[in-house]
């Protein structure tokens, strides 16, 4: 068989182009086609990468206080819950974060809750696309439903459920449980929908306050006392709940209710 040189075949085809280089003249020259734009000229800079669809993220605790991801973060996965802002009571609960701070400094590290707020929901994950869907489906589900005034009382120490942060929060007063119950039930209705999961049964109403790393329940409760008398030196703390909100990522959504 016959054994093909393609080397000989490319040098032939080098030695054509030279050839036809050399007998151009001034008037072929004048006829050659101006280059084509680019790209970017035709479409501008490229654009950035849309937030959903931004890489990957790295999770390090050391950024955020020590706080592990209760799931991780992938692209086009959107943390998202449902709550009610405690914004009636947000000087009051701020002094109180910085009076426990200070109180037990020398037992356990707290850290202060940012968000102030009584949740409707567990932290769920949603993607990109069905994040307006969702909004409106909760839109409709909270059509009927009737906002009250309410009240804060007492402190309670939680854990979450890998037991990686343990928490002080202010429970609901009981008297307003059931009102907040009558709130919940739609919003857990859309969970369903969606195939999350609901809230928690029993439900367990309360504005987290502040929080530390680890499961420190046992010396938390053993504080417990000196606490309550920090919270009963402020006054009433009122809860208005005339509005939820929904938070995925960095979007808010405002629902009033009647």
């Amino acid at each position: 068989m016959a054994l093909v040189d393609y080397a000989g075949s490319s040098t032939s085809a080098s030695e054509d182009e030279d050839s036809t280089e050399t007998i151009r003249t001034p008037a072929m020259s004048s006829l050659k086609r101006p280059a084509l734009p680019t790209a970017a000229a035709l479409l501008g800079p490229k654009k950035p990468k849309p937030e959903e669809f931004v890489e990957d993220v790295v999770d390090d605790p050391e950024l955020h206080g020590g706080r592990i991801r209760s799931f991780k973060h992938e692209r086009g996965n959107w943390a998202t819950y449902v709550y009610v802002p405690s914004t009636a009571c947000a000087d009051q609960l701020e002094e109180f974060q910085s009076e426990a701070i200070a109180r037990l400094e020398p037992h356990v590290e707290l850290q202060p809750n940012e968000s102030l707020h009584l949740s409707l929901s567990r932290t769920v994950v949603l993607q990109y696309h069905q994040i307006d869907e969702f909004s409106r489906s909760l839109q409709t589900a909270l059509n009927s439903s009737t906002g009250f005034a309410a009240t804060l009382r007492g402190l309670r120490i939680y854990t979450n459920e890998e037991r990686t942060r343990t928490f002080i929060a202010a429970p609901l007063d009981a008297a307003f449980v059931e009102k907040m119950t009558a709130i919940l039930q739609p919003i857990d209705r859309v969970m369903l929908e969606y195939r999350q999961q609901q809230f928690y049964d029993p439900a367990s109403f309360h504005v987290s306050l502040l929080w530390c790393v680890g499961d420190q329940e046992k010396v938390l409760n053993e504080k417990l006392k000196d606490l309550q008398e920090l919270l009963e030196d402020q006054d009433t703390l009122s809860l208005a709940v005339n509005e939820v909100h929904l938070k995925c990522g960095n979007k808010d959504f405002t629902y009033t209710l009647k």
